[in-house]
């Protein structure tokens, strides 16, 4: 029960903070910038919900999203003959690795 409710707390916290933070954001450039009025902590805190509802989704698509990727994935390569293979997995490396890797036109 102790552990539920230091979670509840931290959570309370952070999205205390968050909103604060959003907050004082807002009314530190948005009314220069562009001429808004300054925003409440509770206009914050609705701006972060919908932020999280217009671009924030679900995170990796609810429980299992992580292996349903994995799975696909893995499904699209082997149907790949292994010299796409090995071209697509230069493409992987050198776009999340900053062109580390070298690789032949697709």
């Amino acid at each position: 029960m102790f552990k539920a409710a230091k979670i509840a707390l931290l959570a309370v916290v952070f999205v205390s903070v968050a909103g604060a933070v959003v907050m004082w954001l807002w009314n530190a450039l948005v009314p220069d910038i562009f001429g808004a009025s300054e925003i409440t902590w509770g206009q914050a805190l609705g701006l972060l919900v919908l932020a999280r509802l217009l671009v924030g989704g679900r995170g990796h698509g609810g429980p299992g999203g992580r292996r349903r990727w994995r799975r696909h994935w893995e499904r699209k390569l082997a149907n790949m003959s292994p010299e796409e293979r090995e071209r697509w997995k230069a493409a992987r490396g050198r776009d999340c690795h900053g062109g580390a890797a070298q690789q032949a036109p697709l």
